[in-house]
């Protein structure tokens, strides 16, 4: 989601009158060994839930994008950039916490891109705060008086050991708005999908999502609820359905006179984004974006190896990180597969599985 504000925003008036300013690159750096100590209780039930056994995934999809091997390490610099989606309605209401959160991973030397998850319920210290979920810190930020997204970002960098260069947040609202006003999006469905969501916009007072397998079109609303199902009831499964979303945006940016078309689009979304990105820096972030190969394009999600399943106070179910293991899976982000790719192996749950998922 984020994504397509970020290319949208640089595309608009370029002839910025700010200079764009060339992020500083810096080398990679490990996650600290040293995690503030959580007091959490032994779980009495896994917060990280299996699908249910099911078919396998339909063999209708294509299969991960091949791409040659990296030289180790996989990159020596990296620009970053923060990408956030808020849980704040189209229709109102909404806590207007971080549900998405992605750091999208620019190496220079090889011209490549990777996309990282970052689990909502990452259990992390706040800087200067109590110790929360992850999606929580834009909220203590602005209760505090803080910047939201240079708070978030302060996390994430002691989180992950990735500086971040900048920032851009979207709602769902600017998102759906800015889907259709692109046509729509097309996106590798893996698994059918059946899930209903509140929205008083309809009649009834909801809206059904039904998705078949296959690579479908999808407008704004089909596409947020496709990013919002709990179909898996994992977390981790939405978030690669977020990276899939996010290459379907890419691609349609990407066909020909798509700057002109994100020029014109970002014209109706300008006040409703969060970012410290000048217009300028973002149309050359977009260049970068758009000379980068589909080989180029590699999705992570932080999921059950890198993170432990644990119980906070009060009962909450919560993740905890586990330092070596994202080191280990950032260090080979540049040989994932592609953004959204299903694990391998992996089956389908049932397609109204998320209608039990609360």
């Amino acid at each position: 989601m984020s994504a397509l504000a970020l290319v949208a925003w640089g595309s608009w008036r370029f002839l910025d009158a700010r200079p764009y300013r060339r992020a500083l690159l810096v080398p990679i750096q490990p996650v600290s060994s040293v995690i503030p100590a959580v007091a959490l209780a032994p779980p009495s039930a896994s917060a990280i839930a299996s699908p249910e056994p099911a078919a396998p995934i339909a063999s209708a999809i294509p299969s991960p994008i091949a791409v040659a091997s990296v030289n180790t390490p996989p990159f020596e610099y990296t620009d970053n950039y923060l990408l956030v989606g808020l849980d704040r309605r189209p229709f109102g209401g909404g806590a207007g916490l971080s549900d998405t959160i992605v750091v999208a991973v620019f190496d220079e030397p090889s011209n490549a891109v990777g996309l990282v998850s970052i689990p909502r319920d990452l259990w992390v210290e706040i800087p200067g705060h109590a110790e929360d979920r992850i999606n929580t810190v834009m909220n203590v930020a602005r209760h505090s008086g803080e910047d939201p997204l240079a708070l978030l970002g302060r996390v994430v960098e002691n989180t992950l050991g990735l500086p971040i260069s900048h920032s851009v947040a979207i709602d769902l609202g600017v998102f759906e708005r800015a889907v259709d006003a692109l046509g729509g999006i097309t996106v590798d469905v893996p698994c059918p999908i059946v899930d209903r969501f509140l929205d008083p916009r309809d009649p009834s007072g909801y809206r059904k999502l039904d998705l078949a397998v296959g690579a479908l079109r999808l407008d704004g609303v089909t596409a947020a609820m496709y990013a919002r199902s709990r179909h898996g009831r994992s977390d981790f499964n939405r978030a690669r359905r977020q990276q899939a979303i996010l290459l379907g945006i890419r691609r349609e940016l990407s066909k020909s006179g798509s700057l002109v078309r994100a020029a014109k689009l970002f014209d109706s979304l300008e006040d409703s984004l969060e970012t410290d990105l000048s217009r300028g820096e973002v149309f050359t972030l977009a260049q970068r974006l758009f000379r980068v190969s589909p080989a180029h394009l590699h999705g992570l999600v932080l999921g059950a190896e890198q993170v432990s399943a644990m119980q906070a106070s009060g009962g909450r179910a919560v993740l905890r990180p586990k330092p070596d293991a994202i080191n280990e899976a950032l260090r080979n982000l540049f040989s994932a597969p592609s953004p959204g790719s299903p694990l391998a192996g992996s089956v389908c749950p049932k397609a109204d599985v998320a209608l039990g998922s609360g």
